[in-house]
């Protein structure tokens, strides 16, 4: 990659950041609750509740905290990251007032850019991610996969909801590469700055480094007016 297409991919992302920042400071409480394949997954890969006390979970693109409430409700020691302060406070301040005190004392949320994760190798049990990857470039995109394997501990668990084509109007907007548009022009996706959409052999390209794949997908209406389909990721390390 040359310099300059280096340096408009990085003032890219900065105004993503700034992008999901703004849309965070409107809507605080935007996704209260964890999806429920997340908690199915919990549910057979961590099945022994007690031995979930002595392992780390990671979100990547952590948002407001719906998905590290649950995670440590279920007895994880928690970490998110997401380049949104308002994302991180809003976090912090939810696992501080729900009972989980503890876990807020000992959760570890960061403001940053999860293509570079602070955290050292082998950091992490299971690493989640719940449509942070979807909106962002492929270079981006491949820098994240990369440090979720370098975090995740052998026999770590990788999980995750990414968006695939046949969501509705997701190839629409302004064209950044192939597969990634910014500001589509209709559908689910409006609103949200960068998206990308993966295709089947994309998602298999980006596994092929871990083990025990499992690629499902869900496919919804929104209203009876869109679609929204998303692949469904398990692997470990």
């Amino acid at each position: 990659m040359s310099n300059i297409v280096a340096a408009a991919f990085s003032s890219l992302t900065e105004q993503n950041i700034a992008h999901w920042n703004k849309l965070f400071a409107r809507r605080p409480r935007w996704s209260r609750y964890p999806p429920e394949e997340l908690v199915g997954f919990i549910a057979r890969a961590f099945p022994d509740a007690g031995q979930r006390h002595g392992l780390r979970a990671l979100e990547v693109g952590c948002g407001p905290g719906p998905n590290l409430w649950f995670l440590a409700r279920e007895g994880f020691r928690v970490a998110g990251i997401d380049g949104s302060e308002i994302a991180i406070e809003t976090a912090r301040e939810r696992l501080g007032s729900e009972g989980l005190e503890f876990s807020h004392k000992a959760a570890d949320l960061r403001v940053g850019d999860f293509a570079r994760l602070p955290w050292d190798d082998c950091s992490f049990d299971v690493v989640v991610d719940i449509q942070a990857i979807s909106h962002n470039t492929e270079p981006v995109i491949r820098s994240v996969m990369a440090e979720i394997k370098r975090v995740l501990r052998p026999g770590g668990w990788f999980f995750a909801r990414m968006f695939g084509p046949r969501t509705t109007g997701i190839s629409t907007g302004v064209e950044i590469e192939e597969g990634t548009v910014s500001c589509p022009e209709f559908g689910p996706m409006v609103g949200c700055g960068v998206v990308h959409a993966f295709a089947e052999d994309e998602i298999t390209n980006l596994l092929s480094p871990f083990r025990d794949v499992t690629l499902d997908w869900v496919h919804r209406s929104v209203d009876r007016k869109f679609d929204i389909f998303e692949w469904v990721v398990q692997a470990r390390r």
